[in-house]
């Protein structure tokens, strides 16, 4: 029977040690493994024929592009956890003066956070972009709730009715805010993977296929794509496949036929 395979696989990358799953992927685009080696020759004879060979080096690394990711997988590749964040956290905004009774203000979408060291700052601007005078504004809010208002009244240099001010400042995290930290002291970990999917035999039958590759460490290079045209970039993955102690086998395909 010969088989083909035109299917992407479902991941679980899980704990090396517990065996405990720490990430799916489920979004792959590409999953591939590729296997090199290295062979040297005896040569001899007329010409230096190639006559013996002897095979070694063995590499095996598997390269996987995810078109989403998890929270879970950026930790994997990144060495990383997300945690609870409560931090403030910086907002820009253009907004055009008003009048309210004998003061000019603008009217802010949030409110500045309280905690000590971070500056609420404000500018006119003639696009929303560059930065003109700097102005000088008391920030007060209130109401509570949806039912809030933050106003930021100018004194000294005070701005005209129309005109565009940037107000550079920061806010409170939303309460279920989660912040990662790329560091200069951690790095992706070694893991065990499961995958699955479909091999196609002559009759047309779906086959399951199931891979387990029972140790593999996950490379520290990946890219962070952003861009406004063109496809969304994938994610991508690329491990080592390493040799564990336990057996030869580096990487093991069950195929589920009945």
């Amino acid at each position: 029977m010969q088989y083909g395979s035109r299917e992407i696989c479902n991941v679980v990358i899980k704990d090396f040690k517990t065996k405990e799953p720490v990430a799916y992927l489920e979004s792959l685009t590409t999953s591939d493994i590729e296997v090199k080696g290295t062979t040297v020759w005896a040569k001899g004879g007329r010409g230096a024929a190639k006559r013996i060979g002897w095979d070694s080096d063995k590499e095996i690394t598997q390269k996987m592009e995810s078109a989403l990711i998890t929270k879970e997988s950026f930790g994997v590749l990144t060495g990383s956890a997300f945690t609870a964040t409560a931090k403030p956290v910086h907002k820009k905004e253009a907004i055009l003066v008003t009048s309210d009774a004998s003061d000019k203000v603008v009217i802010l979408s949030s409110k500045p956070t309280a905690v000590a060291g971070y500056l609420t700052l404000f500018y006119k601007t003639e696009d929303g972009s560059s930065l003109g005078e700097k102005l000088t504004a008391t920030v007060t809010t209130t109401g509570t709730g949806a039912a809030a208002v933050t106003k930021a009244k100018f004194a000294g240099a005070i701005p005209a009715v129309g005109d565009l001010v940037i107000v550079d400042y920061y806010v409170d995290a939303p309460a279920k805010s989660q912040t990662i930290s790329i560091d200069a002291d951690k790095f992706p970990g070694t893991y065990f993977l499961e995958a699955e999917t479909l091999w196609r035999n002559e009759d047309g039958v779906d086959v399951p296929a199931l891979y387990t590759i029972p140790k593999m460490k996950i490379s520290p290079n990946f890219t962070i794509s952003m861009g406004m045209s063109g496809e969304p970039k994938p994610f991508s993955f690329q491990a080592e496949i390493l040799k564990d102690n336990k057996s030869q086998s580096m990487v093991i395909i069950d195929l589920l036929e009945e």
